[in-house]
């Protein structure tokens, strides 16, 4: 996608200031690991029910708006057979300048295969596989609870370099999940994915409830010093869109820090405006943060698309998510949450120029 084309998507997003722009579809309950750090893991374990297919994407689509980005979750959304047929509705009638793929990096061919067809089939489509790596050797295994998951993420990570080689529009992100069972090894562990020479390198606070409960508890302050570390040692990126991703990233992790130092937003929170979330029953969230939703909020889905033939902005009429929409926007909680700060970003046409800007100087 031309930078063009990304500033006119930026700045229709920016006028209709209540049309989602950013979506979050979690495509798979099913996941073949069992991370102990896993905020979704519950509901993982838990879920019985009928996941969306793609003849019901299909309806979904055709009442989308456009979309700025969009995120593909799970579970493992590369376990889903049918992931082509059942995002590409999506992708075609939506046009996002970005997707986003989180993986486990356990199925090196599988993810090599739909990724390749991704790329040659939506050109205009900048696709971010961002591969899971929260360790080096047996550190990763154990944290992610597969024997050779570590082996796994680096042929699946080469897979997608040589295809990487091919296609203009594929980038490769690694993310690290920063607790009490790697905060301790994470500086071998960056300076190791730096010399893969990711396209993109995250690392996200833990956060929700996870598997193992003794996690709760991770040092601010060595989240600090790895902020710092990503924004000394990442090399600098070769295009301005690449440039302004990086430049978003930087400023989301020093909101993320001032959000749990000062326990407040620092932007106003877009999470059921421009942020939505897609469950793969159909159900409808503002946000992931079921914990700090449940204590704002009388119930915390905003409905279900198939009891609204699949039309999200019928769904968003309905009373129940006004009424809950009303309750969230006064509540004023805050989180570590990264899309909902990316989103907070992105959507302050305020900031977002200033760090175009900013990208724009660092780029030329």
């Amino acid at each position: 996608m031309s930078n063009l084309k990304l500033a006119g998507k930026l700045l229709k997003s920016w006028l209709f200031t209540y049309q989602p722009a950013y979506l979050i579809f979690f495509v798979t309950y099913k996941c073949n690991a069992r991370c102990q750090t896993c905020f979704f893991w519950k509901e993982m374990e838990s879920s019985s029910v009928l996941e969306l297919s793609p003849q019901e994407t299909e309806k979904i689509a055709q009442h989308l708006p456009g979309l700025v980005q969009l995120t593909l979750s799970g579970g493992e959304p590369f376990l889903r057979e049918d992931l082509i047929e059942l995002i590409s509705p999506i992708i075609a009638r939506s046009q996002p300048a970005f997707v986003s793929i989180p993986t486990n990096a356990t199925l090196p061919k599988k993810i090599a295969d739909f990724t390749q067809i991704l790329c040659e089939k939506f050109p205009q489509t900048i696709f971010t596989i961002e591969l899971s790596i929260d360790g080096l050797g047996e550190r990763h295994n154990q944290t992610r609870g597969i024997a050779n998951g570590f082996e796994l993420a680096l042929k699946t990570y080469q897979e997608l370099k040589t295809l990487r080689s091919k296609y203009s529009n594929l980038r490769i992100a690694t993310i690290t999940v920063l607790s009490p069972l790697n905060q301790g090894e994470i500086f071998p562990l960056l300076q190791y994915l730096r010399k893969l020479a990711p396209d993109r390198m995250e690392v996200n606070l833990l956060r929700g409830i996870p598997r193992d409960k003794n996690l709760s508890l991770v040092s601010l302050e060595k989240f600090q010093e790895v902020a710092l570390w990503l924004e000394e040692n990442l090399p600098p990126a070769k295009t301005l869109a690449d440039r302004l991703r990086a430049e978003v990233s930087r400023q989301k992790r020093k909101m993320i820090i001032q959000a749990l130092k000062e326990k407040k937003m620092p932007l106003p929170c877009q999470a059921g405006k421009k942020l939505m979330v897609l469950y793969p029953d159909g159900s409808v969230f503002p946000c992931e943060m079921k914990e700090e939703l449940s204590r704002n909020l009388s119930e915390i889905s905003l409905g279900n698309l198939r009891e609204f033939n699949y039309d999200l902005s019928q769904l968003l009429k309905n009373p129940r998510a006004k009424s809950l929409l009303s309750q969230l926007e006064k509540a004023k909680c805050f989180c570590s949450y990264e899309c909902a700060h990316l989103a907070n970003l992105v959507f302050s046409p305020r900031t977002m120029l200033k760090i175009f800007l900013r990208a724009s100087l660092r780029f030329s």
